[in-house]
């Protein structure tokens, strides 16, 4: 069995690797590995490092397509998607600036590994720690703004999942 995070919709094209990681999840990971004061793996305390793991960690699904059912099966016998995000329950969409700023990085990241540079490094925490700022300043999730306007990024599963 496998666990796969539901993903945000996105323009995957962008991604100079096909890669199912959105960078949704990529931001997610680093807010919340950023609001650990202490934790024996990642925290707060040595965000460059949180960052290079991300990213690295985003990488290692490269050539992978969570949308691809008959590609999970070739591994996998049973698939479970979880909402390890929950991005619904957000205050807001994520700045087009945190995006394209992720997607940059993860693109500016080497493959096999490699350790990104200390700018892309250093851009991704500004990024994230700018999104984060904003957030704090937001207290309704933005999927109660309005229920009836676009103002909700929409949801993307394979066909084959049941949401």
């Amino acid at each position: 069995m496998v666990l796969l995070p539901k993903q945000e919709a996105w323009d995957k094209s962008l991604y100079k690797t096909k890669n199912p990681i959105c960078p949704h999840l990529v931001f997610e990971c680093c807010n919340r590995i950023f609001k650990r004061k202490e934790h024996g793996c990642l925290s707060a305390n040595n965000k460059p490092k949180a960052v290079e793991v991300v990213l690295k960690f985003a990488k290692l699904h490269d050539d992978f397509d969570f949308h691809d059912e008959a590609q999970i099966r070739s591994y996998f016998d049973d698939i479970l998607f979880l909402d390890f995000m929950k991005y619904a329950s957000r205050c807001q969409p994520l700045l087009p600036e945190t995006i394209t700023g992720l997607i940059d990085a993860y693109n500016a990241t080497p493959e096999n590994f490699g350790v990104p540079s200390d700018e892309v490094i250093h851009e991704v925490i500004r990024l994230v720690d700018n999104q984060m700022e904003i957030d704090s300043r937001v207290e309704v999730p933005f999927a109660e703004i309005d229920q009836n306007s676009n103002s909700t990024a929409e949801r993307s599963s394979p066909s084959w999942v049941s949401n």
